[in-house]
């Protein structure tokens, strides 16, 4: 065969096969293009519908976390289980009698409370006697509990000298001695610690600021001894952290009205301990 035909042949060659790769290339290239004008977008896309102050890239946070010591909001528990607990605590809670907002009225057998119904919480706390319901007789709040064995108690302690005189590690100390000596006479009884409750804008005696600042305090005593917390006081407030004037039903701006133990004990039903 002559050369040039040879030649003729291999340059045909060459071409046919440039112009094959060239066609693949320009189909790659087209379905690159495809590939990115179809492909979804990351961003959400705006409803044209939706509310402007509505309109966000985020998703809602989600709730916190349960700390796992704040009691939560439950269905209504019932008198029944209002009817279980022993109220531990100074004059707030003796005033629980009074104001006859519990089973039995002024004879319920529910009130653990001094004779003279201030509970200090102090360095004699542990010590300081009650008068037992049903027999009259003072005993310490650890034998009543180991006499009774309870199955769940609310604990309202601190408006009665502890804010007022007391630090964080003293008031801590003397809350977890009486919190301790409850759990080593009664083991099985569920310990709840009421936070303190708030006083009007006229109180002189008591400062709003403090009692939040010491209702940390015994959150934290809750938390560290296996306890619960109940944040009652939060229903108690008006819009200035101060408690409402009508639930206060005296001149020093700190102790309540039957309405106030009604929203009290409503609160308490309703962040029911559960199993």
């Amino acid at each position: 065969m002559p050369t040039t035909h040879k030649t003729e042949q291999a340059e045909r060659l060459t071409r046919i096969l440039l112009v094959a790769i060239a066609a693949m290339l320009v189909l790659l290239l087209a379905l690159t293009v495809v590939f990115f004008i179809t492909k979804p977008s990351s961003k959400p896309v705006k409803d044209p519908d939706r509310p402007a102050s509505a309109d966000t890239s985020e998703e809602p946070a989600p709730p916190p976390a349960d700390d796992g010591v704040t009691l939560s909001l439950t269905a209504d528990a019932g008198t029944a289980y209002q009817d279980k607990i022993i109220f531990v605590g100074d004059s707030l809670t003796a005033h629980l009698i009074n104001r006859e907002v519990l089973t039995g009225g002024t004879d319920t057998k529910q009130v653990w409370r001094c004779e003279n119904n201030m509970m200090n919480l102090n360095s004699e706390v542990t010590s300081a006697k009650i008068i037992f319901p049903g027999t009259g007789e003072k005993i310490t709040v650890a034998e009543a509990a180991a006499r009774a064995k309870p199955e769940l108690m609310v604990i309202t302690l601190g408006t009665d000298w502890g804010v007022s005189y007391l630090g964080e590690a003293e008031f801590k100390a003397c809350y977890t001695a009486l919190v301790q000596a409850v759990q080593k006479a009664s083991p099985k009884t569920e310990i709840i610690l009421q936070s303190i409750f708030p006083v009007t804008a006229s109180c002189k005696n008591l400062d709003n600021t403090k009692i939040d600042t010491a209702n940390k305090w015994v959150k934290a005593v809750a938390a560290e001894n296996g306890c619960h917390y109940l944040d009652t006081q939060s229903v108690l407030k008006d819009d200035k952290n101060c408690l409402k004037a009508e639930y206060c039903n005296s001149s020093d701006g700190i102790h309540l009205g039957k309405n106030a133990y009604e929203v009290i004990l409503g609160y308490i039903r309703t962040h029911a301990l559960t199993d």
